[in-house]
């Protein structure tokens, strides 16, 4: 599939947050420049090779614990400032990637993945990451972008057409997508359901990206997902453990029962949590699986 021709150019840097909020909820993405210095893509890079994780197959957070250097995108401050502009003050990082790009042998021609959303794609397979109301993705690249160095392509606007399905055939925009050439420590925003897509590497060099993904606080998963990990939670400055802690609540679930909470034994509460969800998931009873999530959530609460 061919990468789009027209570049999509602005002047990032010169943005108000008030002309971020504007321009993301016109356009549905937004470029921040240089989110980190070349000093410190230079110590990410060299932290990829130090750790081997390039070559690793690893969890979503993995990665952020295991590079010193990754955890401060997390709560970046040119980060936080424009992800505030965009879904207010409340906010949860509930996602954080490393990934890896390696340039594919024996082609040489630029090309790009099919057009898509990120949203409500992976549910039926027990993933529930994606599955919440808003939330924005966000691409930080450790690389410059050329045609062959697997650039971003976008549809601007895209995020307003609601009569797309996600996990459909969105190739009949093509014609309305734009490439982006991020910069080496560039972070591109985009929403969930802004129809993009990811260029092929075809550069000789592999691409190194890092991934977190934002969603208001209200905006909670409509089935379980993995905490960030206790530990990682722990070690990290105030500011960044507001953003990854309590990644199954949401201010719209309903509250058990104080009593339920306080005196039932942790024990009956895990096994409950348990036995709702497998109900839940298996029956397509989606109370069940809230209620299973519920139970689990102060079961947590409980053991803490």
């Amino acid at each position: 599939m061919e990468i789009p021709k027209n570049i999509f150019q602005y002047d990032w840097a010169a943005m108000s947050a008030a002309d971020q909020r504007a321009f993301f909820a016109k356009n549905g993405f937004l470029v921040i420049p240089q989110l980190f210095t070349p000093e410190e893509v230079d110590l990410m890079h060299k932290e990829i090779e130090q750790y081997g994780l390039a070559e690793k197959k690893i969890d979503m957070s993995e990665a952020f614990c295991s590079a010193p250097s990754f955890a401060p995108m997390v709560d970046h401050p040119k980060l936080v400032s424009a992800l505030t502009s965009i879904l207010g003050s409340n906010f949860i990082c509930f996602k954080g990637a490393y990934v890896p790009k390696p340039s594919k042998p024996g082609v040489s021609a630029p090309h790009r993945t099919a057009l898509h959303v990120d949203y409500g794609i992976l549910e039926r397979e027990g993933d529930y990451r994606n599955s919440n109301a808003l939330w924005v993705n966000v691409a930080c690249y450790l690389s410059d972008m050329t045609f062959e160095h697997a650039p971003f392509a976008v549809v601007p606007g895209s995020h307003n057409y609601f009569h797309l399905e996600p996990g459909t055939d969105m190739e009949s925009l093509k014609e309305e997508a734009v490439t982006l050439l991020a910069k080496a420590g560039d972070a591109i925003l985009f929403l969930h359901n802004t129809v993009h897509a990811g260029g092929s590497n075809v550069s000789g060099y592999t691409q190194h990206i890092l991934f977190c993904s934002y969603r208001a606080a209200w905006a909670r998963h409509i089935g379980r997902v993995t905490e960030w990990p206790k530990q990682f939670v722990e070690n990290s400055p105030p500011s960044r453990q507001r953003l990854i802690s309590g990644l199954n609540a949401g201010d719209a679930q309903e509250e058990l029962p104080a009593v339920v909470k306080r005196y039932v034994p942790a024990s009956v509460l895990k096994k409950s949590a348990e036995t709702l969800s497998t109900l839940g998931k298996y029956s397509k009873a989606k109370s069940l699986t809230r209620l299973g999530d519920r139970l689990w959530a102060a079961y947590e609460k409980r053991v803490e």
